[in-house]
């Protein structure tokens, strides 16, 4: 097992190393420690798998749920996904990420049939300006490692800490030599939402997300990830990051995320 990230393909988030097994690059590296990977890249891979499972044509993922047991090492990945609840119209799936002999996320993705209702359609998720009305935002200045370094991050105008719109996008495919599937595409961008809208810097207080839970209401566009965010800490060390999941066509669902409030560690 090599545990450092594969140079030889700078361009992409991972390389295949054989069926369920992915070398991450150093695009994959996390904010928190220079030694992990972000959750956002590692969770479209793992959707990748669950999309490509047993693939059915007339299903489609309404939910996934991924619980994050751990620092996520910046080394060889392996993920099997099996079927715990197959049915007609309704299936659940779960995944299991394995680094160095250690599960390390476990995510569980309800497959539901899909019909013809579009007459029926109809939303209450708030609309969203579009990326050609946001403005470059930078986040390296406020988080380090290789993925936020991937990223192109847009803001709407009127945003401040713990609420902000944001565009974001990346031109980095995720495998190498693969096309991902459309839901992991979109997918790999998502947990970026925990730093668009800070309440305080990183570097005052950690607040690590233990999970990631997206709901869909329709299949996204992945050319550009649309984040309407709010993050509310409270008093005890327990936070969380609520988004609105939006692409170019508008709302798609929403996705929330558990923090773990805490001082750093005294250096």
């Amino acid at each position: 097992m090599t545990d450092a990230p594969n140079a030889a393909t700078p361009d992409a988030y991972y390389r295949p190393v054989r069926p369920g097994v992915y070398q991450p690059t150093t695009h994959v590296q996390g904010a928190w420690q220079e030694t992990e990977q972000h959750m956002a890249p590692i969770s479209g891979l793992i959707t990748h798998e669950l999309a490509m499972h047993e693939h059915r044509a007339g299903m489609q993922i309404g939910r996934i749920c991924f619980e994050i047991l751990g620092m996520i090492p910046l080394q060889e990945s392996t993920i099997r996904v099996e079927t715990i609840r197959p049915g007609r119209t309704i299936e659940l799936l779960e995944a299991t990420l394995t680094i160095g002999g250690r599960d390390i996320i476990r995510a569980r993705a309800w497959r539901l049939a899909v019909s013809d209702l579009g007459e029926y359609a109809g939303s209450e998720l708030p609309a969203m300006s579009g990326p050609e009305h946001a403005e470059p935002m930078p986040m390296s200045g406020e988080w380090p490692g290789g993925y936020i370094r991937s990223l192109q991050v847009a803001a709407v105008p009127g945003g401040r800490g713990g609420r902000r719109q944001a565009w974001v996008r990346s031109s980095h495919p995720l495998i190498d030599g693969v096309e991902a599937a459309p839901l992991a595409a979109y997918t790999m961008l998502v947990d970026t939402a925990n730093g668009i809208a800070t309440r305080v810097r990183p570097d005052e207080l950690m607040f690590p997300n233990v999970d990631l839970t997206l709901h869909f209401v329709r299949r996204p566009d992945p050319a550009w990830v649309g984040l309407d965010t709010s993050v509310t800490f409270g008093p005890d060390g327990l936070g969380l990051t609520s988004s609105v999941l939006h692409d170019v066509h508008g709302p798609v669902g929403r996705v929330e995320q558990c923090l773990t409030v805490r001082r750093p560690p005294a250096r």
